[in-house]
């Protein structure tokens, strides 16, 4: 696809003096980053609030930057900072960033690029000024060649969504979802977005390919009484959902509604400032999931958001309590804890987890009395009984592979 570059007339390639200053700024690109976001941040209401600033902003900076100056570097590569501008202002149109402050970041990132471009250029050689002044035009026609591909590809991307959707939301739901709580910054969001402050909300973490959504897909998505905000993360996706008078379960059927989904659901939380908490409490539910296809209620599965909150000390109580069953052949271990698992799931009734293991139900007995032989601890004994569950937990989960020993 050819990117469109409206009436911007491009170099075709950079003047020899910009390349020259710029294969002199190869590997210095960290230190024009934090000069960047410095003045960024400063500058630009937009980055400088924990609320909207995109989560990316640095690695974006950085790529940029490091594109750009390879850009000036090598003549073969002078278009490539033009397709990265068309991703970033594709990008930050879906995510809800204004295009007004995107144009301000790139332009600030642009200005520190030629301080630095000028110092390499002059550096020992102050007989370059003379061509540098000519050089400045070619440098600022390639910006603005950059930052009209910006504008032109935020300005389709918009173009293309029907409706807002909740997409302006999207940048502060983010912040919310990394725990940023400011009582100020929270009352201004739910003034600006028509938002109570105080609700019933919950947080879903989902993973799978029906979980996802296209980037082009509705941000809200209203179903019934359930008002979803679907957010994508670095590391999956997110569902704040504005509850409303539904319950947890009818969360669990929306989301639930194609294969592939597997998630978890935070317990209800009482509002907007709750958000960073309900999607640690939603990753656990993630983590005690123990087959694709499957939903958690967190609220369903304490004991296993318990034992995933803290890894460590699961290995230690797993290693503690079933250490002599784990130390035993895989298949022979295996038995021991699926007739574990399955008497615990059966209430107790030895009849019940033979009948799911598709065994006698002696044969369930002499498997648990061999448990207790090894690990000295008696399944009618309630404190034997409550460690011996928490370490076959851990071993679900997989925190028994932490080993403390």
């Amino acid at each position: 696809m050819r990117i469109p570059t409206g009436s911007v007339d491009a170099p075709v390639a950079p003047p020899e003096i910009l390349s020259r200053a710029a294969r002199l700024l190869r590997g210095q690109t960290s230190v024009l980053v934090e000069k960047s976001l410095e003045r960024i941040r400063e500058g630009v209401s937009h980055y400088s609030s924990p609320m909207l600033a995109p989560a990316d902003v640095t690695e974006r900076v950085h790529e940029a930057l490091e594109i750009a100056v390879e850009a000036l570097a090598v003549p073969e590569r002078f278009l490539a900072s033009g397709e990265h501008a068309w991703s970033v202002g594709r990008k930050r149109a879906l995510e809800g960033t204004p295009m007004l402050a995107v144009l301000q970041a790139y332009r600030i990132g642009a200005s520190v690029l030629w301080d630095s471009l000028v110092d390499a250029a002059l550096k020992g050689a102050p007989e370059q000024a003379g061509p540098l002044v000519h050089a400045a035009n070619d440098f600022w026609r390639f910006v603005a060649r950059d930052t009209t591909i910006v504008m032109e590809s935020h300005r389709r991307t918009l173009a293309g969504l029907a409706r807002d959707d909740g997409r302006k939301l999207l940048p502060v739901l983010k912040a919310l979802l990394r725990g940023h709580s400011d009582p100020m910054d929270i009352a201004a969001t739910a003034c600006a977005f028509d938002v109570p402050v105080a609700g019933r909300y919950a947080v879903a973490r989902l993973d799978g390919p029906a979980a996802s959504r296209p980037a082009e897909a509705a941000v809200r998505e209203d179903v019934g009484d359930l008002r979803l905000y679907w957010c994508a993360l670095p590391d999956g996706q997110a569902v704040v959902a504005q509850l409303g008078d539904a319950s947890l379960e009818e969360l669990a059927s929306a989301l639930a509604a194609g294969p592939g989904v597997r998630g978890g659901i935070s317990p209800v939380v009482a509002g907007l400032a709750e958000l960073g908490r309900a999607k640690e409490l939603a990753e656990l539910a993630l983590g005690a999931c123990r087959r694709d296809d499957e939903l958690v209620l967190l609220e369903d599965r304490m004991v296993s958001g318990l034992v995933l909150a803290r890894p460590d000390l699961a290995s230690g109580i797993a290693h503690r309590v079933l250490g002599p069953v784990l130390d035993l052949d895989p298949a022979d271990r295996a038995a021991l804890l699926d007739t574990l698992e399955a008497w615990l799931d059966c209430q107790g009734s030895t009849d019940r987890a033979g009948e799911l293991l598709y065994c006698h139900r002696n044969t369930v007995l002499n498997r648990l009395r061999r448990l207790e032989r090894l690990t000295g601890r008696l399944l009618d004994h309630p404190r034997d009984l409550v460690d011996l569950t928490l370490a076959l937990e851990a071993c679900r989960t997989g925190s028994a592979d932490q080993s403390s020993h």
